[in-house]
């Protein structure tokens, strides 16, 4: 199946595509990055050893933190430096921050009396109180980006892994999940043998009662570590980049931050402060209430001058960029009832389900609170799971339309589809079902691996089905692609909630079968051969890695996963707003298409094997709230005649993002 959706359209040619961190890497050193080695020795002391000068040319990773109000930060970046973002987006956010001072119920203080130079933290050495004279005028980093760096350019995850030793000590409680302490800043000193030496600045939790401290890693990195420090700390990014970072950066903290961008346009005031004028504005909901950081660099605002010529511009695109189709729904039942007919007893609730479910329970009920990720128990690390607990939650769940109206997904469905009707387009529902849910027989030992294990969620399908929506089950053909599985590489990502390659493509196998079906497919100017297909990797960090405890962090290093790019000609492919389809949805529509590799995800592969335009509308923060956002494009819609509403399916069971109404 995957094979035909490849070479649909003609024959694959393999290119490797750089992210702007590879390329602008490459391009500044001039070098293959070549293996790290590291030295747990300190070489400060050593004869003929000594400290680099600050080089004062570096721009200062500092940046200016504005309080809009309680709920509202500005924070303003003089040089659009990768490390000075980082910084930025890291240190001290009260997103990143929210629940952390609360003391942990099964916290007992038991060494909360023991000084500092009396608890070991084998992982540091020269321990203080006061910032070290050694880190005098240098810049400080957050360490998570400028490891997940390190590991790419040089293969090397010593850093993380030295760090997140800091940050897993639990001063004899291990049964404490949450952190005691976390290295907020950190800073490399070249030395004159190659090497960098790394100084930390380590803060206690609030509810410790202790005072931040600072130490030397005994850890000394060479190979090409100095020069990929100095890339990451001069290296600035344009205005473009600076918006795929904050778009990659949104993705991957939005299971464990509930994050998403808010739709606004770089250089303009921002709503909530009309002399704000960001790139980017990020909102997060971690706790049940929302907060907002606007990331604002001086030299992409725009002056009041290109302000107007901006407002002139997407006024004249919205009144004539959009060209309106005659559009006559397709109103045949057959797909419909076909689908209906399939799921007809199909996953009954019985003793293996039962059985399944228990397991699951238990294994919950066994996991510290505040804990949303765990590990398959026993794997070999090539077959290895991560597995995320709302997942879990959904395959536990019980009646799904018995929900309260503000987390019963299907009133909200049929409101969305009375609405399309009438404006004559189509509306197609794509459930995504969750990796627990394909792999039940990895995430439960003794778990038959062609058992359905989720009756409460199947009949949901078949309810929307028999209400009337047009649903695409693409559980089957997921089901049915494990047989290509071949580790470390699977359906599924390892570490992550997200499809990988040979799952995304069953999916869209499907899902392209499905639209040319549609009656109207004929009169919609399909160009088949138009783009071009070839493949690529991308390297991702799983995002259940967060969940972890700390000293099971390190254990999971961003995989590099097959992909696929498409082209329209030279160019990367983007649908545009005449496009006839418009693909929307959460992360699952997001993934491969506008973060990773880009242009390889679900829109431009359904746009490759259709030969329609496909535009694609992603919520990071979540599925049920992008169809306010499709609400807000009425002129786009005018060139419309489907919408393809993409979401995971565990945002149908206690959605932390509520199914309120249309408006």
């Amino acid at each position: 199946m995957t094979r035909n959706f490849l070479r649909r359209n003609g024959a694959l040619a393999g290119v490797v595509f750089a992210s702007f961190s590879l390329a602008l890497f490459a391009c500044a050193s001039g070098d293959t990055p070549k293996p790290e080695t590291e030295s747990t020795e300190m070489s400060a002391g050593a004869p003929g050893v000594t400290a680099l000068p600050a080089d004062s040319t570096v721009p200062s990773t500092m940046f200016e933190m504005r309080v809009v109000d309680e709920d509202r930060q500005w924070r303003i970046v003089g040089k659009p430096t990768m490390a000075a973002l980082d910084f930025a987006a890291y240190f001290a956010n009260p997103i990143r921050l929210a629940g952390k001072d609360e003391k942990p119920e099964n916290y007992k203080g038991k060494m909360a009396g023991v000084k500092l130079p009396d608890y070991p933290f084998p992982m540091l050495d020269s321990i203080q109180e006061h910032e070290p004279s050694a880190v005098n005028g240098r810049m400080p980093v957050a360490w998570e980006p400028l490891s997940k760096l390190l590991y790419t350019q040089t293969g090397s995850d010593s850093l993380a892994q030295v760090i997140g030793a800091v940050e897993a000590v639990k001063w004899d409680e291990p049964e404490v999940f949450r952190a005691f302490q976390t290295v907020t800043r950190l800073w490399g000193v070249p030395m004159s043998d190659g090497s960098v030496e790394w100084w930390a600045e380590v803060m206690p939790a609030q509810w410790t009662g202790r005072t931040a401290f600072y130490g030397k890693l005994k850890l000394a990195s060479r190979g090409e570590t100095a020069e990929v420090l100095n890339f990451y700390l001069t290296a600035e990014m344009n205005a473009e980049d600076a918006q795929n970072w904050a778009r990659t950066l949104s993705s991957y903290w939005y299971p464990t931050l509930n994050t998403d961008l808010e739709p606004h346009s770089a250089g303009v005031p921002w709503e909530a402060k009309a002399d704000c004028r960001p790139f980017a504005v990020m909102r997060g909901n971690p706790m049940g209430k929302p907060m907002w950081i606007a990331f604002d660099v001086p030299a992409f605002r725009l002056t009041d001058e290109a302000l107007r010529a901006q407002q002139v511009a997407d006024s004249l695109a919205a009144a004539g960029e959009v060209v309106p189709v005659n559009r006559v729904l397709d109103t045949t039942s057959d797909a419909r009832l076909q689908t209906l007919a399939s799921l007809e007893g199909s996953c009954p609730a019985n003793a293996e389900t039962a059985k399944f479910r228990s397991a699951l329970e238990n294994t919950l009920a066994k996991l510290p609170k505040e804990q949303n990720a765990w590990a398959t128990a026993g794997a070999s690390p090539a077959e290895t799971f991560l597995w995320f607990r709302r997942n879990a939650n959904y395959l536990l769940a019980d009646k799904i339309t018995g929900q309260d109206s503000l987390h019963n997904p299907l009133p909200r469905l049929l409101e969305l589809k009375h609405y399309l009707d009438s404006i004559g387009v189509q509306l197609l529902v794509v459930p995504v079902p969750v990796k627990e849910e394909i792999y039940a027989e990895r995430l439960v030992a003794g778990t038959p691996a062609d058992l359905c294990v989720n009756p409460a969620g199947r009949e949901f399908t078949r309810e929307m089905l028999a209400a009337g929506l047009d649903v695409l089950d693409i559980y089957p053909a997921l089901m049915a692609a494990k047989a290509g599985d071949e580790p470390p590489h699977f359906s599924y990502q390892r570490y992550d909630t997200h499809w990988s390659l040979p799952g995304m493509l069953a999916a869209m196998e499907q899902l392209a079968a499905r639209v040319t079906q549609y009656s109207w497919y004929g009169d919609a100017g399909a160009k088949p051969g138009s783009l071009n297909m070839q493949e690529t990797t991308t390297l991702r960090e799983g995002d259940l890695v967060a969940h972890l405890p700390d000293a099971e962090k390190a254990k999971y290093p961003a995989d590099t996963l097959p992909a696929m790019k498409i082209f329209k000609g030279a160019e990367p492919y983007k649908g545009g707003k005449n496009a006839p389809i418009l693909l929307m949805g959460d992360s699952f529509t997001g993934v491969f298409e506008s973060v990773d590799q880009k242009s390889g995800g679900p829109g431009s592969l359904l746009a490759y094997a259709t030969g329609l335009d496909v535009q694609v509308l992603t919520s990071w923060g979540g599925g049920p709230g992008v169809y306010h956002r499709m609400m807000k494009m009425k002129k786009d819609m005018q060139s419309k005649r489907l919408v393809v509403y993409m979401m995971t399916a565990r945002d149908f069971w206690q959605s932390p993002m509520e199914w309120d109404a249309l408006r």
